[in-house]
């Protein structure tokens, strides 16, 4: 009797000594589920169509911003207590908007995504936006200029990017500084009838009107249109000496073309998007020489891991002497979204959107934080091809090359 007692002691003791360990051991085992292989990142973008040539810009500083945080062991999720691969999907749209919508819709459905990076362009990424609210996917986006989504009450859609006003802004912060004597004082604005293009045009009217500026020439035009000649005479009847016009790629090649063949050279002539990106030197040649373009990014930039970035994409790009702005700002996207996850700890939509807001950073294009709406307080700037580079010429803080005034096509 006495070693049967004993021995249901033992057994009991055991028994308890089990449940312990299992109350102290599930929660442990709890903290740590079985993490995925990586973290799955959607991007929709043009990579053929209209729109291509900026795609495949943005393309390439995604590919290079991820495999340089992959190299560096990926980024650290405290739920799973590792560090994870980015696994940066990458779907083409072929620039047509509707195609946009619907990539969108499988990466979040089908791949269950955690999160999406821009296409190019305004007009093709204010349908990635819609997107992102109608899936609650937290969006990054860059090549977003037009304001109004971010005033439409969007929570899930973040731009480490310049706005229109930045935009206009900057044209005539620049335009002021140029000597009186020499400064051109009559504008000649061709309007881009989308939403980002309209937004410009009500800032240029309103702008020259303050400071003194005389706007001789106002037209829309189409995003298909590909034949400016009567825009353009009618810029150069009118005697305009500076121009500002947000173009798709393909048309600002058309727009410069144009103007040699019908012989009008404005002093300044400011095509914020197209200009930018790394083909257009090789397209144009030295009649690129003077054209002034979007600033959002530089190869001069000399923030932390910018110059690595620049070495890398000409390495990889042997050809190429001059780096498309959307590499730039590609890269600074996925800088914003990796330290985002990594301050969320977790893959939980909810929280890594509310860590981008939250977002107080340096990137490879100097730093970024978001106001409340999801646009960015940033620095912009204006580059411009001299000698057949592109070059910063604005702000004054951030370069000490000054903007060069176009001379007559016959001078050049």
């Amino acid at each position: 009797m006495k070693q049967a007692r004993c021995l249901r002691c033992l057994l009991l003791a055991a028994g308890i000594a089990i449940i312990a360990f299992g109350l102290v051991a599930s929660p442990v085992m709890a903290a740590a589920p079985a993490a995925p292989a990586g973290i799955k990142v959607g991007a929709v973008v043009a990579l053929t169509g209209r729109m291509a040539a900026g795609g495949k810009d943005v393309k390439a500083g995604y590919d290079l911003a991820a495999k340089d945080i992959n190299d560096a062991g990926g980024v650290m999720v405290k739920a799973y207590g590792k560090r994870l691969p980015l696994d940066v999907m990458i779907v083409d749209d072929e620039s047509d908007p509707v195609k946009t919508a619907t990539r969108l819709d499988k990466l979040n459905s089908v791949d269950k995504v955690v999160a999406y990076l821009s296409g190019f362009s305004s007009d093709l990424n204010v349908v990635g936006m819609a997107a992102a609210e109608k899936n609650k996917v937290p969006w990054v986006g860059v090549t977003i200029a037009v304001e109004a989504p971010f005033n439409s009450g969007y929570k899930w859609v973040f731009a480490p990017f310049s706005m229109s006003h930045d935009q206009v802004k900057a044209f005539f912060d620049l335009l002021d500084s140029i000597p009186a004597d020499q400064r051109p004082k009559k504008i000649g604005h061709l309007e881009l009838n989308v939403d980002w293009g309209n937004e410009c045009g009500k800032y240029v009217r309103e702008m020259a009107k303050q400071r003194g500026y005389q706007i001789v020439v106002d037209q829309k035009y189409a995003p298909p249109t590909n034949d400016f000649a009567s825009a353009i005479l009618a810029l150069k009847s009118a005697g305009a000496d500076a121009v500002f016009s947000v173009p798709a790629p393909p048309q600002s090649l058309t727009i410069v073309k144009q103007m040699k063949e019908l012989n009008y050279a404005p002093k300044v002539t400011c095509l914020i998007r197209g200009p930018d990106l790394s083909t257009y030197w090789e397209n144009m040649g030295k009649d690129a020489a003077y054209i002034i373009s979007d600033g959002n990014w530089d190869e001069s930039m000399t923030y932390p891991g910018n110059k690595k970035l620049v070495d890398a994409y000409k390495a990889a790009n042997p050809g190429i002497e001059n780096i498309g702005i959307p590499v730039g700002a590609g890269y600074a996207a996925v800088q914003v979204l990796a330290n985002a996850i990594e301050r969320a700890g977790t893959l939980d939509r909810q929280k890594i959107r509310d860590a981008i807001a939250k977002t107080d950073m340096m990137t490879i294009r100097g730093p970024i934080k978001f106001r409340a709406n999801g646009t960015a307080v940033i620095d912009y700037g204006l580059r411009q091809w001299q000698n057949g580079k592109n070059v910063l010429i604005w702000p004054p803080n951030a370069t000490k090359i000054k903007v060069i005034l176009a001379p007559p096509w016959d001078k050049r």
